[in-house]
């Protein structure tokens, strides 16, 4: 009376299987038994093969978590750390700001800017700063969903002698996100199976996959000798495009894993100092400058009808805006607009969600597949979706 392993996993007996064994079991010893369902003796042993069902199902639990494909909550995480990984708790947004300073300084960990709603952001490491414009990553005080926005006006909180202004000129901010799902962990953890790989493109996906506050990242490779004209990259090119991440730590990853002689595409420039090290009293700095790119919002626009199965029963509108909002889309993605039904049906069963479209420019809308460019991801929120209700 036991689950049975096998090569396919493990095969626990059903409540019926385990009543007739133990049926079988105790008249082979006291005789012919009446274990009917009305009668004490079979009460008695209904309950025993409910307790050895619990066990068998306990059983069969544990054995597949042990399994990280298919592991589940706190187990998921437990057999997790076996990968050198953990699901991503939830995030701070963080801004990539313009530091213009006159002299060369270094600002610590912790220093404080403000926009111009009053939402504070920070630096979480020591940063040296060089006389001119400097790209630096701000991270979000509070956690949660900050919107910085480009042009906003930016004060310091904290003032220090040589930082003549800084700049949200660059893009918006990274808005924080919340913690991973078990079926975006799986997946990640997944590529970073890539880690000890020879693939330069496969190292690159999961160094930076697991970066702190990245969210999501893409990497392009054009290993011809001819320029691949679709992406605008040059023979022999790289092009990251990452979303979240601390600019100097990105910078350092690519550094140590890329190729010699690779170019680079990318808006986004910084540069990681690797001390070379010739012996016990010299050593110099080599500088490497790396580029990559935070990826474009695209706003979706969608307009759906929803019409009532009983006519005096209102749809709520609202709720069926906010369930499509929570759609997510990947950097350089595509997605069909039939897959948003079944976030608009999650609002209730009091109607009937028809003719959905959409649209990137609220000009053109179609009932297919939304493409994005390679470097561009779908947004979704409430306010770009139009819902008509029909009586």
């Amino acid at each position: 009376m036991k689950p049975n392993f096998t090569d396919e996993g493990i095969q626990v007996q059903t409540f019926e299987e385990i009543f007739a064994e133990l049926v079988a079991g105790y008249q082979a010893i006291y005789g012919d038994i009446d274990f009917s369902q009305n009668t004490k003796d079979g009460q008695i042993v209904g309950i025993e093969a409910n307790l050895l069902l619990d066990l068998q199902s306990f059983g069969a639990y544990v054995a597949t978590q042990l399994d990280p494909d298919f592991a589940t909550g706190f187990m998921l995480r437990v057999i997790a750390k076996l990968c050198g990984i953990s699901p991503r708790p939830a995030t701070y947004s963080q801004w990539d700001l313009t530091v213009n300073s006159t002299r060369d300084l270094t600002l610590s960990d912790g220093y404080t800017v403000e926009d111009e709603i009053g939402q504070q952001w920070k630096l979480t490491v020591d940063t040296t700063i060089n006389i001119g414009a400097n790209v630096v990553t701000f991270r979000a005080v509070d956690s949660g969903a900050a919107v910085g926005t480009l042009g906003d006006n930016i004060t310091p909180v904290d003032v220090v002698l040589g930082i003549s202004s800084i700049v949200a000129d660059i893009d918006n901010s990274t808005v924080g996100v919340a913690e991973e799902t078990d079926e975006e962990f799986r997946i990640r953890r997944n590529k970073s199976l890539e880690n000890p790989s020879y693939s330069i493109v496969g190292g690159l996906y999961a160094k930076l996959g697991n970066l702190s506050n990245v969210t999501d990242v893409v990497v392009y490779e054009n290993d011809s000798d001819t320029t691949d004209i679709a992406k605008a990259m040059p023979p022999h090119s790289i092009w990251v495009i990452i979303e979240g991440g601390n600019v100097s730590e990105i910078a350092e990853i690519m550094a140590k894993q890329k190729t010699g002689g690779t170019v680079l595409k990318g808006s986004v420039t910084s540069t990681y100092q690797e001390t070379i090290i010739l012996n016990s009293t010299t050593s110099f700095i080599y500088n490497h400058e790396m580029k990559f790119d935070r990826p474009t919002y695209v706003p979706v626009y969608i307009t759906a009808t929803a019409t009532r199965k009983v006519s005096a029963d209102p749809v709520d509108l609202a709720l069926i805006k906010t369930k499509l909002s929570t759609f997510t889309s990947k950097i350089g993605t595509s997605f069909q607009a039939g897959e948003l039904y079944e976030y608009g049906l999650l609002a209730g069963t009091n109607f009937v969600l028809t003719d959905l479209l959409v649209s990137k420019d609220n000009i053109t809308f179609t009932d297919g597949k939304l493409t994005p460019d390679y470097d561009e991801k779908f947004t979704f929120s409430t306010a770009n979706i139009t819902i008509t209700e029909v009586v």
